[in-house]
């Protein structure tokens, strides 16, 4: 799955409550950095989400996925020069169809490999 895919899965699973999809794809050190608190670890993460989460009933929209990438050759004959470096991507988090906020996460993996997991994430709302 590509880093892009894997961005797009981490909506999905949480919009379906689907938890185990969702610690599915993220590392055992994952972090998430939002504008109210940070969470440290994939068990404290999904706990956070199943648990704690103050509206549980909401859809987030992807309005844009923003892939970045180095072009360049580095020399190194194992690296293929376009591997992601990073994911943003902006959207909104609705409410019954109504938009509660806009936010631009950005996403970083544990690797540049296709299947890597997410390593940490910060999100910045308006």
């Amino acid at each position: 799955m590509s880093h892009e895919a894997t961005a797009r899965a981490y909506y999905r699973a949480i919009d379906a409550a689907a938890y185990d999809d969702l610690a599915a794809l993220l590392a055992p050190a994952f972090v998430h950095e939002r504008p109210d608190r940070t969470l440290s670890g994939r068990e404290e993460f999904v706990r956070f989400m199943r648990e704690e989460r103050p509206r549980t009933d909401t859809e987030h929209r992807i309005d844009a996925v923003y892939v970045e990438s180095d072009a360049t050759d580095d020399g190194d004959p194992e690296s293929d020069g376009d591997a992601p470096d990073g994911i943003a991507v902006r959207g909104r988090l609705l409410d019954d169809g109504g938009e509660l906020f806009g936010f631009v996460d950005v996403f970083e993996f544990e690797s540049a490999d296709a299947d890597a997991v997410i390593a940490h994430l910060t999100t910045y709302t308006d």
